[in-house]
């Protein structure tokens, strides 16, 4: 299956991205930075840069990769999770979120993509190796 993962270099996005391609899925990632997309491109994976808040640099990438399926791991959380950080990088956190995400479902949907998966948030997890597995695509 064809993915497109955006958030696809934060915390969750990095351990993803193996996973997926060791399924054997086509996996293209969303960096926001020159330096994101080397590590996209060094985990084996196809890697393009877009900033999710421009709806139409996200439309553009979701039609041109044209994704079976999109995983919404849009972040942008702090390096350290102190409570001065994790507040600090709340409304920025928020706008990703919700104006991003918003703007990857609408290009997903435009495209056609089958399925549509978010991340919510894994502050509620009990800690464990590996990613918390709640389905399978």
């Amino acid at each position: 299956m064809k993915v497109l993962v955006a958030g696809a270099t934060g915390a969750i996005g990095n351990p993803l991205i193996p996973a997926l391609l060791t399924a054997g899925h086509e996996v293209v990632g969303i960096a926001g930075s020159e330096s994101g997309l080397a590590a996209l491109n060094q985990a084996g994976a196809e890697g393009v840069i877009a900033n999710a808040l421009d709806s139409h640099a996200v439309g553009a990438v979701v039609r041109q990769v044209k994704p079976e399926a999109v995983i919404d791991e849009l972040t942008s959380l702090p390096k350290h999770y102190t409570q001065a950080e994790m507040r600090a990088a709340t409304e920025r956190d928020r706008r990703i979120r919700l104006e991003g995400g918003r703007n990857l479902q609408s290009a997903a949907q435009a495209a056609g993509a089958r399925k549509y998966i978010v991340q919510s948030t894994g502050f509620f997890y009990a800690p464990g190796p590996g990613l918390a597995v709640e389905f399978a695509i």
